[in-house]
């Protein structure tokens, strides 16, 4: 499929893996807008594009969605109706067992990695399916099917990112519209190689195979 003039959104646009695959998107022809939180990802990912002109930035909390809403409608009126969403924010946190794990980071977990998902679902939805096409791709984690020990948190999170995208699937057979999760193993990025400083790097998905799948 080509993305070529089309508008694609793509949430936590600015972070290790979303900056990758912004730049990917900007130099197939897209036209992108991603969300951020931090400003100083915003101008670090302007600074490293070609043609940072090309990219509609929208500070925005995914998870509230009174600011998600508002952030599709930008999108409507500065580059027309979405007809792609990347939902790439998210995050893992893990090393505490059930005994023992915080109920704050339980609910950071289900917040930062389904809360999202659903709220950039459900406001995409609002102009692809009027316009009969559109094309979502969630993120979910191989974590959600391994189910290690020590990571419920985030366990649960990307299974219920999984489950969601299988019942919009459903609720959207045959309207032009098409969600499908991916599901990588551990991504290999910055963060993480410092989280892990002794694992084998090569085993790890790399960004940028990611992001040549994605478009």
């Amino acid at each position: 499929m080509s993305i070529k003039g089309q508008v694609a959104v793509i949430t936590g646009g600015t972070g290790s893996l979303g900056s990758v695959v912004t730049a990917r998107f900007v130099r197939a022809g897209a036209r992108v807008a991603v969300t951020y939180r931090n400003p100083a990802e915003w101008e670090a990912l302007q600074a490293v594009l070609a043609e940072p002109e090309q990219v509609l930035g929208l500070q925005c909390d995914v998870g509230v969605e009174a600011q998600v809403e508002a952030a599709f409608a930008h999108v409507q009126e500065k580059l027309g109706a979405p007809q792609v969403l990347l939902n790439l924010a998210g995050g893992y946190e893990a090393g505490a067992p059930v005994a023992k794990l915080e109920e704050s980071l339980w609910d950071h977990m289900l917040s930062l990695n389904l809360k999202t998902t659903f709220l950039c679902c459900k406001h995409a939805l609002k102009y692809m399916l009027p316009a009969s096409y559109g094309r979502i791709v969630n993120v979910s984690s191989k974590i959600a099917v391994d189910l290690p020990a020590k990571a419920a948190a985030a366990a649960v999170a990307k299974a219920g990112v999984s489950a969601l995208t299988r019942c919009l699937a459903q609720e959207i057979k045959g309207t032009g519209v098409s969600v499908v999760a991916i599901m990588p193993s551990v991504i290999d990025s910055p963060a993480m190689r410092e989280m892990a400083p002794k694992a084998n790097f090569d085993r790890w998905v790399k960004r940028e195979e990611i992001a040549e799948a994605l478009c």
